[in-house]
């Protein structure tokens, strides 16, 4: 008994130890709506805030904690991509809606603490500026 307590403590705490967590403070953010022709509309006034945002890769999901949260769980991770301006992060996701949806986020790599992070599907797309306020693992 006592062996089978101490392996499941411990692959408890291994699991917990691997777990990922990503958290942004959002700063400000702006909004774009697909009109019917087929066009986005530009972006909106930039408008400040102060929200949490977390990637939790041990869950599969995005949550954005806004005044009515956004919960977006990932079923692909597309390959992190490189240019000579920045790096790319894509991930394929569903929201609370159950819309399909696709989160980017950008990260210059002349400033790497300026983020951005999108959210866009089929009706609107979302950017927010971030600052990483780092892990947990």
């Amino acid at each position: 008994m006592k062996k089978s307590l101490f392996a499941l403590l411990f692959l408890v705490s291994f699991y917990i130890g691997n777990a990922q967590t990503y958290k942004f403070k959002a700063t400000a953010f702006s909004v774009s709506q697909l009109k019917k022709s087929g066009e986005w509309t530009a972006w909106s006034k930039s408008q400040p805030t102060e929200l949490l945002i977390n990637l939790d890769r041990s869950k599969n999901r995005f949550v954005v904690y806004s005044e009515v949260i956004q919960l977006y769980n990932i079923y692909k991770y597309e390959e992190k991509k490189e240019t000579e301006k920045e790096a790319i992060n894509r991930y394929f996701s569903v929201d609370n809606e159950g819309l399909d949806t696709v989160i980017t986020i950008v990260t210059p790599k002349e400033n790497s603490s300026r983020k951005q992070i999108y959210i866009a599907n089929e009706e609107r797309m979302i950017v927010y500026d971030l600052i990483y306020l780092g892990e947990n693992k």
